[in-house]
């Protein structure tokens, strides 16, 4: 008897035991529950589709020249005696460049002056024979004119100052001095030409499009340029020109000029041509809430709390928007971060 309610108090103790034990774990478990049963949401953002101007972008390689860019050649024959510039000098027009030996041209030139005056000297002896000169007919005075010499003597002094003349090489506008290579006391035979002058006021940039890109490519559309070495400078510029012949690589060769120029962007440069062309009334999102499901281009709508798959069919982009044609309409939040491994009907939260 003894034994039995020893052994009946042992069992209640124990039943008291789990009986707390199991109301503790059961309140934990549920809990547990909640927050497995309660998904945690993907931080997005998102961005609404927008009408708006989308511009078109085309990007080619292209080489930068001198809009105006003269080469100074050596007109006349002779020594080099003066040289008052410098390669990278900035000249003003009329500017003297170089100056030749040209004791010989001025020697010449007195020459046909003597002759003019000797020829002025045999017409007056020639006009002697008549008391009224004012009365001459003009044939007359032609043939009194070549007998004497003097009209050959006058011709003789303008060609002989053309002569000398040359003998002195001017700039032709403003600009800058590139390309000199000739040297004091060397013959100008020794030289293909003196220098070049380039008009740093009037750049444009020669480049290539491919056959199917022409459409992007025409006159008076606006476009930027930025060298390679300095991707931070920025050049505006528009097209001019169309070579409308396609070559034998499938491109087409375009002129453009620089209607906004840089004391950085010189003649020769390698630069990023950038084409834009405006499109009005374009349904735009950034370039960042495509992708790519199925192998096809999707979009994800936020709507409330859920990412909504939608397919889309996207127009022309360029590197920081796309133009949406089918799919989506104003206004429609779409999701542009944390797109990438979600799915259809995903629990999203916009980042504040």
């Amino acid at each position: 008897m003894k034994r039995l309610y020893t052994h009946t108090l042992i069992g209640a103790f124990f039943i008291l035991l789990a009986s707390c034990s199991s109301g503790k774990t059961d309140s934990e478990q549920t809990n547990s529950n909640e927050r497995k049963g309660s998904p945690t949401p993907v931080m997005v953002t998102t961005a609404p589709a927008t009408t708006k101007t989308f511009y078109h972008e085309l990007l080619c390689n292209g080489t930068v020249e001198a809009g105006r860019m003269a080469k100074i050649t050596f007109e006349a024959q002779g020594i080099i005696e003066l040289i008052p510039i410098a390669n990278g000098q900035m000249v003003q027009k009329g500017q003297l460049l170089a100056q030749l030996n040209n004791r010989e041209q001025q020697m010449a030139l007195e020459r046909a002056q003597t002759a003019l005056q000797r020829a002025k000297v045999e017409m007056k002896h020639l006009m002697l024979g008549y008391s009224d000169t004012s009365n001459l007919s003009a044939q007359i005075l032609k043939t009194a004119r070549i007998k004497s010499g003097l009209s050959e003597a006058e011709l003789s002094v303008k060609e002989q100052e053309y002569k000398l003349g040359k003998t002195s090489i001017y700039a032709p506008f403003p600009g800058r001095v590139v390309n000199l290579k000739a040297k004091l006391h060397n013959p100008t035979t020794s030289y293909e030409y003196f220098c070049q002058i380039v008009d740093e006021h009037s750049f444009q940039v020669s480049f290539s499009v491919l056959e199917s890109e022409l459409q992007m490519a025409t006159e008076g559309t606006q476009l930027e340029v930025y060298p390679f070495s300095n991707p931070n400078l920025r050049a505006k510029g528009k097209i001019t020109e169309v070579n409308r012949m396609v070559d034998e690589n499938g491109m087409v060769a375009i002129t453009a000029e620089l209607t906004q120029t840089h004391k950085n962007i010189i003649p020769g440069m390698n630069v990023r041509v950038l084409v834009r062309r405006a499109m009005p009334n374009q349904l735009v999102i950034p370039v960042e809430g495509l992708a790519r499901r199925q192998n096809r281009d999707v979009v994800f709508v936020m709507h409330d709390s859920l990412a909504h798959w939608q397919y889309v069919t996207v127009g022309p982009r360029n590197t920081k928007e796309a133009v949406i044609t089918e799919g989506l309409k104003e206004g429609d939040k779409a999701i542009i971060t944390g797109n990438a491994t979600i799915g259809h009907e995903a629990w999203v939260r916009e980042e504040e």
